[in-house]
């Protein structure tokens, strides 16, 4: 069983997304068998409460400082968010690796703090295989293994060109949000975006330190919407909280929910939401729900920009920039504009589908896989599966094989001193099917799921097991291609995870329809 590490915190300073974001990849991780844990320091109950307890993980608390310490600055160029840790970042690795023991070895630890850099990586990843940064800003150098940055941005490739070694694997945009579980189930549940505007969730997290939440709704009460019902989302120690409470208690069709853990549920009927840009953003576009954002924290700024441009969301500006009047006024704008609500809903679902967190688990913890050359007794099984509705949908070739046919393939193939073709089992069950094409130093691949078990990280896995099995069987092998028809996104999306890169087009005309 792999062991994982998180090392994180939250606070008013920081928020609780960081801590939010870890635990959706920690149950993750958790459904691909891997024991989890958390090491933090100074945890607010209300974090530990809603964030961390309902999953059960083993939490290490680090020591607090010292009353009246003040911590010494850390050698070298200092972070911009060095006060989010309140000891130097040696006193942090030291007391982290205490806290690592010695007991098991951590496969992967995953450290998500903006006050953390490569001097504190260099100390610690010695006591773990593995070492995962997830970050946000581009700020600092990294000494990683992969770094996750999910955030979106016109052009990310080049943020961490100098910022982590060569052979980090880099995850990046949107499609790697880390979101629990609900978010991507409630994207089934999510009818037609129409345009009307008749309900709006609020929610500028827990914490809410810019205090938005207020302001926001008496832009509502002023853009005179009085048929609107509205759902706002605080955290119980919000310091508006009485305030906020008395102004929904006033409006029939407002209310307030204290600390809630449905927000998915909440958002699911809103048809507009208006909020903090940072990882709610992700929330909002994986249910597709059009949004109003204000950057609650100058890291937040960018993105929201980068949205706007992107015509995915309406950015207000930072929080000290917008009034309620400027608020009031798009809400208005936007209850005659059915067509632009709809425009932005549509962009913003194409961001992320809400399974980031999937994808990402999927990479670190390949499911094990088991390959075998196919035989005889596999032919019957093999043109089930190959013909199957949601195989050939993205098929090259999406027309059902003939018995007769097939039967005349599986024999030539299976026998043939330069096809490879390999039935992958999970746990003693089959998950898919691949096909070699060996020629000299390369080779072709084909690869096809069994019905039921798409969506679930066996793509990836399943061509990662080939890759290792080519280099024991072929070692001669120094490339291989695959054919992959470039609305069969999936398809595209396992082979990326997989370390395959795009390196040609191939256009296609069919000159009986000019």
């Amino acid at each position: 069983m792999a062991r994982v590490v998180f090392r994180c915190d939250a606070s008013p300073a920081i928020g609780g997304g960081h801590v939010a974001r870890c635990m959706a990849l920690a149950h993750a991780l958790r459904q691909r068998g891997a024991e989890v844990e958390l090491i933090t320091r100074d945890l607010p109950a209300r974090v530990r409460t809603l964030l961390v307890e309902p999953g059960g993980y083993v939490v290490r608390d680090l020591p607090a400082p010292d009353a009246g310490e003040v911590a010494a600055p850390d050698p070298g160029q200092p972070l911009a968010h060095a006060d989010w840790l309140s000891v130097p970042q040696s006193t942090d690795a030291a007391q982290t690796i205490q806290a690592l023991g010695t007991a098991k070895r951590a496969d992967w630890l995953i450290v998500d703090h903006y006050a953390l850099d490569a001097r504190w990586e260099r100390a610690v990843r010695p006591f773990a295989d593995k070492l995962l940064v997830i970050d946000d800003l581009a700020d600092r150098d990294h000494v990683c293994d992969a770094l996750l940055d999910q955030n979106f941005f016109l052009a990310p490739e080049s943020r961490y060109t100098q910022r982590v070694p060569p052979h980090a694997e880099r995850m990046l945009g949107p499609k790697f949000a880390l979101l629990r579980e609900e978010f991507g189930a409630g994207r089934a549940r999510v009818g037609e975006r129409t345009g009307a505007l008749r309900r709006i969730f609020v929610c500028f997290g827990g914490f809410d330190g810019a205090s938005q939440t207020l302001r926001t709704l008496i832009a509502i009460e002023a853009a005179a919407l009085d048929d609107i019902a509205v759902d706002v989302v605080i955290g119980s120690d919000h310091v508006e909280r009485r305030q906020i409470e008395a102004l929904c208690a006033s409006k029939p069709a407002h209310r307030a929910h204290l600390d809630a853990s449905n927000v998915a549920e909440l958002m699911v009927p809103a048809d507009l939401a208006i909020g903090a840009s940072g990882i709610m953003n992700w929330e909002r576009a994986a249910l597709g729900l059009p949004a109003i954002v204000a950057s609650v924290a100058e890291n937040q700024h960018i993105v929201a920009r980068d949205l706007t441009i992107d015509r995915a969301c309406i950015y207000l500006g930072l929080a000290h920039e917008w009034s309620a009047d400027t608020l009031a006024a798009w809400l208005r704008a936007l209850r005659g504009t059915p067509t632009l609500m709809r425009a932005l809903a549509a962009r913003a679902a194409e961001l992320t589908d809400g399974h980031g967190a999937r994808r990402v688990a999927a990479r670190l913890l390949p499911l094990p896989i088991d390959l075998r050359r196919a035989t005889a007794a596999d032919s019957e099984s093999i043109l089930a599966w190959r013909n199957a509705e949601e195989s050939r949908r993205y098929s090259v070739n999406t027309e059902a094989i003939a018995p007769e046919q097939h039967a005349t393939w599986f024999t030539r193939v299976v026998d043939a001193p330069h096809v490879a073709l390999l039935v992958g089992e999970h746990a003693g069950s089959p998950v898919g099917v691949l096909r070699y094409d060996v020629d000299s130093a390369s080779a072709v691949v084909s690869v096809y799921l069994v019905p039921g078990r798409h969506g679930q990280g066996f793509g990836p896995a399943l061509l990662h097991a080939g890759t290792r099995w080519l280099r024991e069987h072929h070692p001669g092998v120094k490339q291989v291609s695959a054919e992959i028809r470039h609305d069969n996104t999936a398809s595209l999306e396992a082979f990326a995870n997989a370390g395959y890169q795009v390196n040609r087009s191939i256009y296609t005309l069919d000159v009986r329809h000019e």
